[in-house]
């Protein structure tokens, strides 16, 4: 079991997501880098689908009352016990009675701790993920999370290499339902625009700062939205639609984010520019 003593910005039980539930308006959620969880999963042995940790900035404190295999990937960050540094991407062993701080982030802002055997929280709907509204409330100082203490070294489910985190701002999409609602003016101007993600953003979307495109762009009627669509607000803003997002939306849906750069959006923090640049298709 680990025993939370103090948290950072945010620290929640993540895995692949609730599938088979968004006719129902459920949103799929999981992991905000999905690749840097499966690396962590596959490194300590896990079958892809095990629960594991999504922490978020500094800050975080877990007290480990038994032994456990672990393994950290995606951001690099400052990662300790009380007397040793902690290496990201190599397996290393946590005894009972150590506690594992995580300090400056140096790339990144996401950081990803899988425990061979994995979190053992009550599955809903299929998954352990945390998501507002549909599973428990939020982790707090305090809260004690069980885990199967198995050890590590499963070859089952292959070799997933780490994911570098970009150091350029471009973000790769393609036209969204949408796109032709834009001038070709509008369209030149949003992909030569460098947009900035502000603090009003959080695991649903990243709303975006910038020169708003001109124009009017009414809604549409709703439809169906998925991690990574780019939907253009009243205002001539975009945001960008993250894995925690709502099934429809309203808004015009004028690009659609690739699968592997919503996995480098989510280790951009906040301030972070984005450019979009349209991928040949």
């Amino acid at each position: 079991m680990i025993k939370i003593l103090r948290l950072g910005s945010q620290l929640c039980i993540v895995d692949r997501g609730r599938h088979g539930y968004r006719r129902y308006g459920v949103p799929t959620g999981g992991a905000m880098d999905q690749h840097s969880a499966l690396v962590a999963n596959t490194l300590v042995g896990n079958h892809p689908d095990a629960a594991l940790l999504e922490l978020y900035q500094a800050g975080h404190r877990l007290h480990f009352m038994q032994d456990a295999t672990v393994v950290l990937a995606g951001a690099n960050a400052d990662v300790s016990t009380d007397d040793r540094p902690i290496p990201i991407h190599q397996v290393f062993k946590m005894h009972a009675g150590e506690t594992l701080s995580v300090g400056t982030f140096i790339q990144g802002v996401r950081i990803y701790l899988a425990i061979a055997g994995g979190i053992k929280t009550t599955p809903l709907l299929g998954s352990r993920s945390l998501l507002s509204g549909v599973s428990g409330d939020r982790i707090r100082i305090g809260d004690i999370l069980p885990f199967d203490s198995v050890s590590s070294g499963s070859k089952g489910h292959g070799h997933v290499s780490p994911m570098p985190i970009s150091s350029h701002n471009t973000i790769s999409a393609t036209p969204g339902p949408e796109w032709h609602r834009l001038t070709a003016a509008a369209q030149r101007q949003l992909l030569n625009t460098t947009y900035y993600i502000t603090e009003q953003s959080d695991r649903m979307g990243y709303r975006l700062a910038g020169t708003a495109l001109k124009g009017k762009y009414p809604g549409i009627m709703t439809s169906a939205v998925l991690p990574g669509t780019v939907q253009l607000l009243p205002s001539g803003l975009p945001i960008i639609l993250m894995r925690d997002c709502q099934t429809t939306g309203g808004y015009l849906r004028i690009l659609q984010i690739l699968p592997e750069d919503i996995n480098q959006l989510a280790q951009r923090p906040i301030n972070g520019s984005v450019v979009f640049e349209i991928q040949d298709w």
